[in-house]
């Protein structure tokens, strides 16, 4: 009481007894650091600017690091996504991929698992803000990848290319180059650690889902995050491969436009056809009009045989002795003009057999509906080319005119 007393009637002993007291509550508050495990520290917290210097270090001296990826990622798009928080970030780095970094100390001093502490008497922010589940690292993504490209040259591959004899990993970003890779294929055997990453399992006190991000959902990110999935099997859906790799609709108009276009186009190839095939019917009957016409020698017919060898003569024989013969120059003409057309009615054939090749139902019946409408309007040229003039009762050469 005479103490308190003294204090009272005396401020300058007050103040040095609050200074005093303020001097041993600082010596006596304890570094979470180096003992993350103590009451007083459950609600510890790096400092902002701590961890993002730790970030910015780290993925200076190895920026191909998943969790560098996913840093630069989260920080160009200005993301707000848990796996975005820069403690989350790096958990992913130092957690299990690189916790040897100098530059990891702090997170492995707070969350490590050499700590010794359980995962409930870490500080929170380890179970509120933990690493992504299954995140690959840097040696196992890039493995990955370079054995996904070495077995398939497959689009995104030219994203990450093969490392020097020793190097560490791929310089590149192996985590989003992974993510294609597998969007795309999702069923090769190389895809199992991304599928892992992905999987539905709900957040737990350790781990962090990352499901719906855009390594993992469809849709979810920029086009080049979002290839189509090859799918060797009839399927519906818009986002596919049309013939090249710009080509893919990604939406309904999109999607409706690439139909007509594919429909047209097969009019188109049956139009080239049909003419090709009209042309050569008509060059035939020329050239039997002329053989007609000849006096059977054969200078003014320089295409046939004398009737009287024909049926000595072998097929191959006959075929040296038509290539013997030198061309006309109306035959040199039909020969440019068959040449282009079988060089575009070929290109378009093999180009819409392709379409068909990406097991997309309405895509593939574009191409036989436009087959079947070109059938039908093309049917009357088609039976004139192998009708002669005059066969029909109205001797105008096309079948089916009254």
């Amino acid at each position: 009481m005479k103490a308190l007393s003294l204090l009272a009637t005396r401020p300058s002993a007050l103040l040095l007894f609050l200074t005093f007291a303020g001097s041993y509550q600082a010596l006596a508050q304890v570094d979470c650091l180096t003992a993350p495990s103590d009451p007083s520290c459950v609600s510890f917290e790096l400092p902002e600017a701590t961890i993002k210097a730790d970030l910015d270090n780290l993925c200076t001296q190895m920026p191909y690091m998943p969790g560098c990826s996913l840093y630069k990622s989260c920080q160009a798009a200005s993301k707000t996504d848990q796996w975005c928080t820069p403690f989350s970030v790096l958990a992913d780095i130092c957690q299990v991929d690189m916790p040897s970094m100098r530059d990891c100390k702090n997170y492995v001093a707070l969350c490590g698992s050499g700590t010794n502490q359980t995962t409930a008497s870490r500080p929170a922010i380890c179970s509120k803000a933990p690493m992504i589940s299954s995140f690959p690292t840097t040696k196992n993504a890039s493995a990955l990848v370079i054995d996904i490209c070495t077995e398939m040259d497959m689009a995104g591959c030219e994203r990450c290319p093969k490392p020097a004899p020793g190097a560490y990993a791929a310089n590149c970003d192996t985590l989003g180059t992974y993510a294609i890779l597998c969007k795309a294929m999702p069923d090769m055997h190389q895809c199992g650690a991304w599928k892992a990453m992905c999987s539905a399992s709900s957040d737990t006190a350790s781990t962090l889902s990352f499901q719906s991000s855009e390594y993992c959902a469809s849709g979810v990110g920029s086009p080049d995050m979002n290839p189509p999935a090859m799918r060797m099997f009839f399927h519906l859906g818009f986002s596919d491969y049309v013939l090249f790799e710009k080509w893919v609709p990604r939406n309904q108009s999109q999607y409706v436009g690439t139909w007509f276009a594919l429909f047209f186009l097969t009019l188109f190839f049956v139009t080239v056809q049909t003419y090709h095939n009209s042309l050569e019917a008509r060059w035939v009957e020329e050239l039997a009009l002329q053989a007609e016409e000849s006096t059977g020698s054969d200078s003014s017919a320089p295409l046939t045989i004398p009737e009287k060898n024909r049926q000595s003569t072998s097929i191959l024989l006959h075929w040296i002795h038509l290539w013997r013969q030198p061309w006309t120059l109306k035959e040199a003409k039909q020969n440019v003009i068959r040449a282009v057309l079988t060089f575009v009615e070929t290109t378009l054939g093999y180009a819409l057999m392709l379409v068909t090749m990406t097991f997309n139902v309405p895509l593939f019946f574009a191409v036989i509906l436009g087959l079947t409408v070109g059938s039908v309007m093309f049917s009357r040229q088609r039976l004139a080319t192998v009708v002669k003039p005059g066969a029909t009762s109205g001797g105008t050469g096309c079948a089916g005119c009254g």
